[in-house]
């Protein structure tokens, strides 16, 4: 398996794409959220239109989705006509439709690639292209489906924070942890993050990934 950061920012960060990850896996490609800032990145690095087999969408904020209406039309426009699944939980499906409508009118209906909508949910694994998918809710403003947003140091009633994820990853046994969705300002300064990593224990593997980070698991 090999895990691309295509983009490591937050919402407003204007030095680093949304947050967005590529995972490949010998039998399927999955786009992990796809917010504004990401097509251009998506563009560069994955030039081909039939690459990606899943888009997966965390949950329903602009830097996780809204990049979705440029990255199905330009699949689109350079000739996709592999299916291709979009999973999510089945509200944020019903609102990724209509976003695809809203980016760009009667275009959707012209797609000559087929969407499977897949439904996520906390209790239910899904299986696609020999890989499983399962999820688990987490800390946020909305339902988000585990993805941590790493934001800051002090805890947030709708963000992780750096010390708890460290913490939790220890205390689960993990043995790679990168932290993405780093408060714009606290990214610029990164001493007291790379302190923290550097103190972790419980033989974690963790970083402050720039864009196009690659790890091979």
């Amino acid at each position: 398996m090999r895990v691309t950061i295509l983009g490591c920012g937050e919402a407003f960060d204007e030095r680093f794409p949304n947050t967005s990850i590529l995972v490949e896996t010998a039998g399927q490609t999955v786009l992990c959220d796809c917010g504004f800032s990401v097509p251009r990145q998506l563009w560069d690095h994955v030039p081909d239109p039939n690459a990606i087999d899943t888009i997966y969408i965390s949950h329903p904020h602009a830097d996780h989705y809204f990049g979705l209406p440029a990255a199905l039309g330009r699949m689109w426009e350079d000739g996709r006509e592999k299916p291709l699944t979009i999973l999510s939980q089945p509200a944020v499906l019903d609102q990724i439709r209509d976003l695809a409508e809203y980016g760009y009118r009667t275009l959707p209906a012209r797609f000559k690639y087929p969407i499977r909508w897949e439904p996520a949910a906390p209790d239910k694994n899904v299986e696609l292209g020999g890989t499983e998918f399962r999820f688990a809710p987490t800390l946020h403003s909305v339902t988000n489906l585990a993805v941590h947003e790493a934001y800051w140091f002090d805890p947030s009633p709708v963000h992780a924070d750096i010390p708890r994820l460290l913490e939790m990853a220890s205390g689960e046994g993990i043995a790679r942890l990168a932290l993405v969705h780093v408060q714009r300002g606290l990214r610029r300064e990164p001493t007291r993050i790379l302190d923290a990593i550097a103190n972790v224990t419980g033989g974690i593997e963790a970083s402050l990934p720039e864009p196009l980070a690659q790890f091979v698991l």
